[in-house]
């Protein structure tokens, strides 16, 4: 019939017609999507000029307030996660990179860091050993953070509103040792059990993040 012939040529024309997807900014990332980093000095060899695949994104929430986190394969198996913040109109990124526990035994005091849950929120942790991550550590932190009340999303929660997830996450204390010009950071989840996740938090700009590459859709 004329009305079929119709709607096949209208189906035809809108798939033709579909622009690709296009990403402009970090905060807007994908499962899928690629980035690539500047070849800054300042940046730690394992993120200066190399190009990671977000393989995962999931939300942590302090409050009302949610921030997304993408986590970050490299070629090398790197796995990093990136939060692109945002603070009086300028955006930043925070690269973080998961430490296990017997590193966090060599490269801290850990009569020091033990005050960072038993004291009053101003313990000074001094680093006894950087191993291999001395681009990610300064020699001295200050807590920042005690006990904040947080939760985990193992979803990305953009766009859903709050009251779609509220109470969903799984809870965990939040707590932060930063560097002296707070470019660095020690950030610490502890959550029901006693399990904890340590790790090493890098403050960049946004500029930093050189080159973005939407999925390809198949």
């Amino acid at each position: 019939a004329a009305s079929d012939v119709y709607k096949r040529q209208l189906w035809s024309r809108t798939k033709a017609d579909a622009k690709p997807r296009e990403l402009n900014h970090p905060s807007d990332l994908m499962v899928q999507d690629m980035i690539q980093l500047s070849d800054s000095f300042a940046l730690p060899p394992r993120l200066r000029n190399q190009t990671f695949k977000v393989i995962g994104i999931v939300t942590y929430q302090f409050e009302h307030e949610y921030s997304t986190s993408f986590s970050l394969e490299g070629i090398n198996q790197d796995h990093i996660d990136l939060t692109v913040t945002e603070e009086g109109g300028r955006a930043s990124a925070e690269f973080s990179l998961s430490i296990a526990q017997d590193q966090v035994e060599q490269i801290f005091n850990l009569d020091q860091f033990s005050e960072v849950f038993d004291g009053q929120g101003r313990a000074r942790v001094e680093c006894t050993s950087k191993l291999d991550l001395e681009a990610w550590l300064d020699d001295s932190y200050v807590q920042r953070a005690h006990s904040e009340a947080g939760y985990f999303y193992n979803s990305d929660c953009r766009g859903k509103g709050p009251s779609t997830y509220e109470g969903d996450g799984e809870p965990f204390q939040y707590h932060s040792l930063v560097n002296q010009d707070q470019s660095k950071a020690v950030e610490i989840e502890v959550y029901e059990g006693g399990e904890t996740e340590v790790s090493l938090t890098l403050y960049r700009p946004i500029e930093d993040i050189k080159e973005l590459w939407p999925a390809e859709k198949k």
